[in-house]
C-alpha cells in the first residue's frame, strides 16, 4: 500500500510540474470568505435526476444507487485562501445515497470551480468531479450581486445564473459542524478520465470524507433566477431548478476537506 501512494504521488507530481499544477494533499483548511446554501428537493429515484446533474462521460458512474427522502444543496462558495489559493465553486448536490442498508452520504454530481489546480487536486484527493469555469461576480446598487457561471470563454451560454440578494447585514454566528455527528460524510464514486483534458484525470476507488464547516457569521440570503425565464440552471450544464424556499444562508468561515477513507463494496 505504502508503494501504491509513493509511485501514484510521484507520477502525480511530474504531471503537475510539467503542466505547472500545485500537488495538494489532503487535508485542506479553506477560508470561506462568502458562501451560500439553498435548499432542493431530492429525487425520488436516481432516473428522476434532471438533466445537467452531472458532466455527461461522468454521469453513468454518479447516477446509480439508492436516494434517501433528505435534501440536496445548491452551493455558491468563495475561498479567500487555501492550499491552492483563493478560488470559487459552484455546487449541485442531488441529496443522499444510501449503502449497504445503513451507511448513507451526499453526492456531489456537478461541480464548477475557477482553477485547474482546484479541478486536478479535488479530482484525485476526494472524487470529487470537478470542472474548470468562468466565473463572473457583478455588485449592484441594491446591495445585492449576480454571479455568473459559463463554460471557458464563452460568456454567452452560462451554466448557471442567479442574483443574490442579503436580507440583512452578516452577524457574528459561531456553528461547528462537527457537532452535527455524520450528517456532511461525502461518498464519492470512481469516475472515469476525460479524453480531451489531461486535468479531468480519472479514479479507481471510491472515497468517503467527513466536511467541517466553521462559521463565523451568517445571514439569510434571496436568490432569483437570472437566465431567461427566471431560471438559475440552463438544463445542460447545470440542472433547471428551484430551490425548495428562495430563501437560503449565507456565511463565512472555514470548511475542512479531510484526508479521505476508501471506500469498498459499494
Amino acid at each position: 500500500m505504502l508503494l501504491y501512494y509513493f509511485l501514484t504521488f510521484f507520477v502525480l507530481a511530474t504531471f503537475c510540474r510539467a503542466d505547472s499544477i500545485p500537488i495538494a494533499p489532503a487535508p485542506w483548511n479553506l477560508t470561506v470568505s462568502e458562501a451560500y446554501a439553498f435548499v432542493v428537493a431530492p429525487p425520488p429515484s436516481p432516473a428522476f435526476l434532471p438533466p445537467g446533474f452531472a458532466n455527461p462521460l461522468e454521469a453513468p458512474e454518479l447516477r446509480p444507487g439508492v436516494i434517501l427522502p433528505d435534501i440536496g444543496l445548491i452551493l455558491i462558495v468563495r475561498y479567500s485562501a487555501g492550499p491552492v489559493g483563493p478560488y470559487d465553486e459552484l455546487i449541485y448536490i442531488p441529496g443522499r445515497w444510501a449503502y449497504n442498508l445503513t451507511d448513507s452520504g451526499l453526492r456531489i454530481t456537478q461541480i464548477y470551480v475557477t482553477t485547474n489546480a482546484s479541478v486536478f487536486n479535488g479530482r484525485t484527493n476526494w472524487n470529487i468531479p470537478k470542472h474548470q469555469a468562468d466565473f463572473n461576480f457583478t455588485k449592484l446598487a441594491d446591495g445585492s450581486q449576480t454571479v455568473t457561471v459559463s463554460p471557458p470563454g464563452d460568456l454567452a451560454n452560462p451554466h448557471f445564473s442567479a442574483k443574490l440578494t442579503p436580507t440583512i447585514d452578516p452577524v457574528p454566528v459561531e456553528i461547528n459542524t462537527a457537532l452535527t455527528g455524520n450528517y456532511l460524510t461525502l461518498i464519492q464514486p470512481s469516475f472515469p478520465a476525460s479524453p480531451t483534458n489531461p486535468v479531468e484525470v480519472g479514479t479507481t476507488t471510491w472515497k468517503q470524507l467527513l466536511l467541517n464547516v466553521q462559521t463565523k457569521t451568517l445571514t439569510a440570503t434571496i436568490i432569483s433566477g437570472a437566465l431567461p425565464g427566471g431560471k438559475i440552471g440552463n438544463g445542460i450544464g447545470f440542472p433547471d431548478i428551484q430551490p425548495l424556499l428562495p430563501v437560503g444562508g449565507r456565511l463565512s468561515g472555514t470548511l475542512i476537506f479531510p484526508v479521505p477513507s476508501i471506500v469498498r463494496n459499494l
